[in-house]
């Protein structure tokens, strides 16, 4: 009996690509290199190996023995494609490659925040405070999407208590290149109703903001209809309302639903903030690869 192993079809997607723009980014100059010693592990087969442990969720030696690398090695190059942002670099190479080949259109873009708890269930470092809404201590996944097209556009990555409102405007000048002033709208859901955000979408985007307006208590005996009718009229100024376009925001929901239930964000058994970078930029990156594949198979 003959018994061929194949990997699983949800990873077979990665070995259609070439990472041959990580050793560019791994160049190092005549000055950096050292001279002597035993060659390094080539950095492309050692990034496809951390592609295909975070689609699997396996474990660092069982992915290490597929490659014939030891798992220490693997674990190095982990540490060594964050610090030198070899991540952030890449994953900004599939996103102008995703805008040359105009599957970002950038009309109907959403934003959100997904919460991951800490592993150890304690605070780490990085996850700052109890987070008295989630009853955890965690970390949380700021990010700006395509509704139509479900391509990641902007992220950030956070602490766990700070309120979603306040990461909106460093999130969207992140992707002001992606959405130069056309006509289109940015969505969200009522956590960023605030005017300085509809302002600033407005005045640096061109667009409309399609974030519901949160209504105030209708009770009370300082409450007054006219004045009231009057705040509301303020507040609609720069904003959409219409639910059909509204209801394109679910996408960035269910874009989060499919990072933590297809590529494991959230389910690593690593702690610290640094770590949950890592697993973000890996689990963004498989996304989006497997987003060009089906652009390429459909």
């Amino acid at each position: 009996m003959y018994f061929v192993p194949k990997l699983p079809k949800k990873v077979q997607f990665l070995l259609e690509f070439s990472y041959a723009y990580v050793d560019t980014l791994c160049h190092k100059s005549p000055v950096d290199q050292f001279v002597g010693g035993r060659p390094g592990t080539d950095k492309q087969l050692l990034f496809l190996l951390l592609l295909i442990k975070k689609v699997t969720n396996w474990s660092y030696r069982t992915v290490a023995e597929m490659g014939d690398v030891s798992h220490s090695t693997l674990v190095r190059a982990n540490t060594y494609f964050l610090t030198r942002h070899i991540y952030e670099k890449y994953f900004t190479h599939l996103l102008k490659d995703a805008r040359q080949k105009e599957l970002i259109p950038g009309k109907l873009v959403a934003l959100d925040s997904s919460f991951v708890k800490t592993f150890s269930k304690r605070e780490e470092f990085g996850s700052e405070n109890w987070n008295e809404h989630k009853k955890a201590y965690g970390f949380k996944l700021h990010l700006l999407v395509d509704c139509e097209t479900k391509f990641p556009i902007a992220l950030i990555v956070g602490n766990g208590i700070a309120h979603d409102s306040t990461l909106a405007i460093p999130l969207l000048h992140k992707a002001k290149r992606f959405l130069k002033k056309k006509k289109g709208y940015v969505l969200a859901d009522k956590g960023y109703d605030s005017d300085a955000i509809v302002r600033w979408i407005n005045k640096e985007l061109g667009r409309k903001a399609g974030i519901p307006i949160r209504r105030m208590p209708s009770k009370g005996k300082n409450y007054a209809w006219e004045a009231s009718t009057r705040n509301f009229q303020a507040k609609a100024k720069g904003r959409t309302l219409k639910k059909s376009i509204y209801n394109w925001r679910t996408a960035v929901e269910r874009i989060f639903s499919q990072l933590k239930r297809t590529f494991h964000l959230g389910k690593e058994e690593t702690r610290g903030f640094a770590n949950f970078v890592k697993n973000v930029y890996l689990t963004l990156i498989c996304y989006t690869l497997k987003l060009f594949h089906i652009t390429k198979t459909s």
